[in-house]
C-alpha cells in the first residue's frame, strides 16, 4: 500500500465535502421546482473518478458553481425513490439528513488537522 500524503487526503476531502454541501443547497432550492431531479455526488474516496460532470449555470446572474468534474454528480442514486406529482423527487428532510453528516465529516476532518498539527508542532519543539 502506498503511503498517504495526509494533508492532501485532508484537502481533498475538505473539497469533497465544499462540493456535496453546495449540490445540497441546489436541491434544496429547487424543492418546488417541476420535474427537478436532486443530485448528489459519488462517496469521498481518495482517488475520485473523473466523470466531466458540471453543474449547469442557466443565468448569467447565478453564482459560477465550484468544478465539480472530479466528482460524478447523478440523479440516480437509491435514497431519491419518492416522486411528487409535479416530477420532482427532493425531499427536505432527507437532504438536511446529508446536511448535517457533510457537517459532522467537515467537522471530523478539521479537527483531526487540528490534531496533527500540534503533533507536527510538538514534535517540532522537542
Amino acid at each position: 500500500m502506498a503511503p498517504v500524503n495526509f494533508i492532501a487526503a485532508a484537502s481533498q476531502h475538505a473539497e469533497w465535502a465544499s462540493i456535496r454541501r453546495t449540490v445540497i443547497a441546489a436541491n434544496v432550492a429547487n424543492t418546488n421546482t417541476p420535474g427537478y431531479k436532486a443530485k448528489d455526488i459519488e462517496a469521498f474516496s481518495l482517488e475520485p473518478s473523473i466523470a466531466g460532470a458540471t453543474m449547469a449555470q442557466s443565468h448569467p446572474a447565478h453564482f459560477g458553481s465550484p468544478d465539480t468534474s472530479r466528482y460524478v454528480v447523478s440523479t440516480n442514486f437509491s435514497d431519491a425513490t419518492d416522486e411528487y406529482h409535479s416530477g420532482n423527487n427532493v425531499s427536505i428532510d432527507r437532504e438536511l439528513m446529508k446536511a448535517s453528516s457533510v457537517s459532522r465529516e467537515q467537522s471530523l476532518n478539521a479537527g483531526l488537522l487540528k490534531a496533527f498539527n500540534r503533533l507536527i508542532a510538538m514534535s517540532s519543539r522537542g
